[in-house]
C-alpha cells in the first residue's frame, strides 16, 4: 500500500492552464502529497519542464529535502556534475505566477 509517482507535467512558461488542470487532477487522485517541480532542459521548447511529485496516502512527504543528501564528502568520491541538495530543493521553488495558480488549486479542493 501506498506508492510515489514522477511525471512530466509540462513547462510553465508555454503549458500553464495544462498544468493547472493536471495539478487539479493529481489532488483529486494522490491523497498524500502533490508537488509540482520543474528543471531545465536545453533541448526542450522553452529550455524548462516540470513534473509532478505525488504521494498515494499517508503523511506528508517532504520532497522538497532530499532523503539521502550527498555530502561533500561523497560528492568528492563520485562528483556530480549538476545535482545537489540545493539544486533538488530549488526545483520546488516556483515564480509568483505560478506559485498563485497551483495554490489556487490547493485551496480549491
Amino acid at each position: 500500500p501506498g506508492g510515489v509517482v514522477c511525471t512530466q507535467a509540462e513547462s510553465i512558461w508555454l503549458h500553464m492552464h495544462i498544468i493547472e488542470d493536471i495539478v487539479s487532477n493529481c489532488r483529486e487522485i494522490f491523497k498524500g502529497s502533490v508537488n509540482y517541480a520543474w528543471t531545465t532542459v536545453p533541448t526542450y521548447p522553452s529550455g524548462v519542464i516540470g513534473f509532478m511529485v505525488c504521494s498515494t496516502e499517508g503523511p506528508a512527504v517532504d520532497f522538497k529535502n532530499p532523503v539521502n543528501p550527498i555530502d561533500k564528502t561523497e560528492n568528492e568520491k563520485r562528483p556530480l556534475k549538476f545535482y545537489n541538495a540545493e539544486i533538488h530543493s530549488a526545483a520546488f521553488c516556483l515564480p509568483s505566477f505560478a506559485k498563485r495558480v497551483i495554490e489556487a488549486k490547493a485551496n480549491s479542493t
